[in-house]
């Protein structure tokens, strides 16, 4: 604005086309005009103006918060330096003495209008950073993991609550201080950590640490203090991928690593227990088989009580195998594996063998063998009689009576095959997946589960032992264990 009419539309001509120019007669109007709307990139004004003055117009623009970085732009007459002191001390930014050349107007507004955007993008920027820091407060502040960040040199740049808790620190023992002089002893071990992160920009994640709890006695339980946690580093970079620090979150597994523990001491003790019972079970049945056995064998008993001695002797075996299986499943489960003696054997032998006393128990049933190829190989004959007596009775047992049972017997280059096939109500599909399982028994109309249900488990064990697999295939059609032996176990 311009005290002279004629001034200002020569102002505005100098400006050009490149700027739209709104000129006002006196302060007052422009004052007006400036609350009323969008700001301006320039104030052009000039020292005398009716009413109030260049200087005090800038002064009161100065005096308002949204207008004190409105550059200012002072035409003046006064050519005295301390006029021109004056003009500046007011607000103004800059000054063009009169009678102006229109190429320097021009000039020095240009430059006001790139101060002015520069301005405003470093205030943009500053205002994203502070919603930006903003967010990541309230993020830091909600989270229940503990999380920092830490600048090029290990200083710490923002760290949580959580983290501070899980140091047993005061929150504002981190900003501004190092690594080593927050965490001094955790830092020979974390540095060269963090320092890989920078340097290679690579992520550091699922780093386990333990450490005391914050607070415990020096003498306290280690198993009670100790603090269990989980690390990871992630570095934090720049728009355009400058690495510029390094990202820290820690998750407390504590609890998780002590319901670990407590639930393996628990499965250990388990397993141990029926380890232990089904061994000291064993001698005790050995003494009941053995006076049962005895009697029967004295001839000197009524019909009727040489029967129940019978039932004696039968039921003793029939707990001598679930001890038996008992004490096969605590070994492969405490990590020992199911014990082998291989030796040269012959499988179609050994398969007769079983079929034959499996017979004689059920002297109504046929199981048909049938054999090809080469049956030789280094086995535990025990373990695998243990195996197919498994499998072929529970073929019999699941099977109607009037059916037959088939074992295949096929020897390849390598391996020997083993099929034991039977019909009958086919096994759920939802089944067949747990059948290995300990302790799990198929379900089906033609049979009432028996048992410990460890028969088929411990049978995959022994054949895992020798390298070799187990499998199982059922339909409406028939039920078919497969066998498969590598001839060198």
């Amino acid at each position: 604005m311009d005290d002279s009419a004629s001034e200002a539309r020569f102002i505005k001509t100098a400006l050009g086309t490149g700027f739209q120019v709104e000129t006002f007669p006196d302060g007052a109007a422009m004052l007006e005009r400036l609350h009323s709307g969008r700001a301006p990139d320039v104030v052009v004004l000039d020292w005398e103006m009716p009413g109030m003055s260049g200087p005090e117009v800038c002064q009161f623009l100065r005096s308002q918060p949204e207008m004190e970085v409105l550059p200012v732009l002072m035409l003046t007459a006064h050519n005295r330096p301390e006029d021109l002191v004056l003009g500046l001390r007011a607000g103004a930014n800059d000054y063009v003495a009169k009678p102006f050349r229109t190429e320097e107007v021009r000039a020095r507004v240009n430059a006001l209008v790139r101060t002015k955007r520069l301005v405003d993008e470093v205030r943009r920027a500053d205002r994203e950073k502070a919603e930006a820091l903003a967010q990541l407060d309230a993020l830091l502040i909600s989270s229940p993991v503990g999380l920092s960040l830490l600048d090029r040199d290990l200083r710490f740049v923002r760290v949580n609550a959580r983290m501070a808790m899980l140091d047993g620190l005061p929150l504002d023992a981190y900003v501004g201080r190092t690594l080593g002089e927050v965490l001094p002893r955790m830092a020979p071990r974390l540095e060269p950590v963090l320092r890989r992160v920078l340097e290679t920009g690579e992520p550091v994640e699922e780093l386990a640490f333990s450490m005391k709890q914050p607070g415990a006695a020096p003498d306290a339980d280690a198993a009670g203090s100790e603090l269990h946690l989980m690390v990871g580093f992630h570095p934090v970079r720049t728009t355009g991928g400058e690495v510029v620090g390094v990202g820290t979150v820690v998750v407390d597994v504590t609890r998780h690593k002590q319901a670990e523990t407590e639930l393996r001491a628990a499965a250990e003790f388990r397993e141990r227990f029926l380890g232990i019972v089904g061994h000291d079970l064993r001698n005790p049945l050995n003494a009941i088989r053995m006076s049962a056995s005895f009697l029967i064998a004295s001839e000197q008993m009524p019909a009727p009580l040489m029967r129940t001695a019978g039932r004696i002797v039968s039921s003793a075996d029939r707990m001598t195998r679930m001890i038996t299986e008992l004490l096969d499943f605590t070994r492969s489960r405490l990590g020992g594996g199911i014990p082998l003696t291989p030796g040269a054997m012959d499988l179609g032998g050994l398969v007769r063998q079983v079929v034959e006393e499996l017979e004689l128990v059920h002297p109504s049933r046929v199981v048909k063998v049938t054999s090809t190829g080469t049956l030789t190989g280094r086995w535990d004959a025990d373990r695998l009689t243990q195996v197919l007596s498994n499998l072929v009775s529970n073929a019999l047992q699941y099977s109607p009576p009037d059916s037959v049972v088939e074992v295949s017997l096929q020897g390849g280059p390598e391996q020997v095959v083993a099929r034991v096939a039977n019909p009958g109500e086919p096994i759920a599909p939802q089944e067949l997946g747990l059948l290995f399982h300990p302790f799990q028994r198929a379900h089906t109309g033609a049979h009432v589960p028996s048992g410990l249900g460890l028969g088929l488990f411990i049978s995959q064990q022994i054949v895992r032992s020798h390298r070799g697999t187990l499998t199982v295939e059922s339909d409406a059609a028939r039920t078919v264990f497969t066998l498969m032996l590598p001839r060198g176990s």
